[in-house]
């Protein structure tokens, strides 16, 4: 009682994925833009790392933004729904 049917669930999960998803790429692509501009003061020597450092904060930031994004989305559409 109460709960959304299983259709209506599907639906939710899949809408908010879908912009979860869509969130999480452009704030993805912001975050990479920022890194290549500030990574080409990084001296020669330190390249690499820096350049290691600054792909695994891309993909944490991915996931992470991913994550929070679809999670509120789905709690606010499930409250709408009901």
């Amino acid at each position: 009682m109460g709960e959304l049917c299983g259709k209506c669930t599907r639906d939710v999960t899949r809408k908010a994925s879908r912009i979860g998803r869509l969130v999480a790429i452009v704030t993805t692509l912001l975050v990479v833009g920022y890194l290549i501009l500030n990574l080409r003061a990084v001296a020669p020597a330190s390249q690499t790392t820096a350049r290691t450092v600054g792909a695994v904060a891309a993909v944490a930031w991915y996931v992470l933004t991913f994550r929070i994004v679809q999670r509120i989305t789905l709690e606010w559409l499930k409250s709408r729904r009901r």
